[in-house]
Parts: structure tokens; C-alpha cells; sequence
């Protein structure tokens, strides 16, 4: 900047001091109010994300659909198997 004076770190930038840890407007990253954040965000994610219990839910729905599919399948290539049997009995 122009003017010569001195600049004062905004936001996430870390202070010209030093220091390897970066300082936001909660103070730095191990801060307890980080810690909140971070225990908020956990909390949040196991009561409202109900990702994980759909998709178990749908692979459940599809793996018993599959099933019975196959079932249905084999039971209908029993009947017609057997409807032949019949109809060469006949003959």
C-alpha cells in the first residue's frame, strides 16, 4: 500500500509477528470457541443428516427387490418347465 503506513491483518491472514497458527475473528485454531464449533457441527451432522440412513435404507430396498426379482424369475421358469412336461406328457 501507498502512504507508508502500516497494515494490519484482516480476516484469516496471520499476523506479521509470526506464528504458524492462523488467527480468524475467534481467536486461533485451537481456541475453545473453535472446539464449540466443531462439537456444534458434529452434533449437527448426527441429528439432521439423515444421509447415512437413506442410503441404508435404499441399498436394503434394492437388495430385497433384486431377491425377490430372482425369485420370481426362478418360479416362473419352474411353471413354464413344467407346462412343458405336461404338454410333451400329453402328446
Amino acid at each position: 500500500m501507498s502512504g507508508g503506513g502500516t497494515e494490519t491483518p484482516v480476516g484469516c491472514e496471520a499476523s506479521p509477528g509470526g506464528g504458524d497458527r492462523k488467527k480468524d475473528s475467534l481467536g486461533t485454531a485451537g481456541s475453545p470457541a473453535h472446539l464449540i464449533i466443531k462439537d456444534l457441527g458434529e452434533i449437527h451432522s448426527r441429528l439432521l443428516d439423515h444421509r447415512p440412513v437413506i442410503q441404508g435404507e435404499t441399498r436394503y430396498f434394492v437388495k430385497e427387490f433384486e431377491c425377490k426379482q430372482l425369485l420370481m424369475q426362478s418360479v416362473d421358469s419352474n411353471r413354464r418347465s413344467r407346462n412343458e412336461r405336461r404338454f410333451l406328457m400329453t402328446i
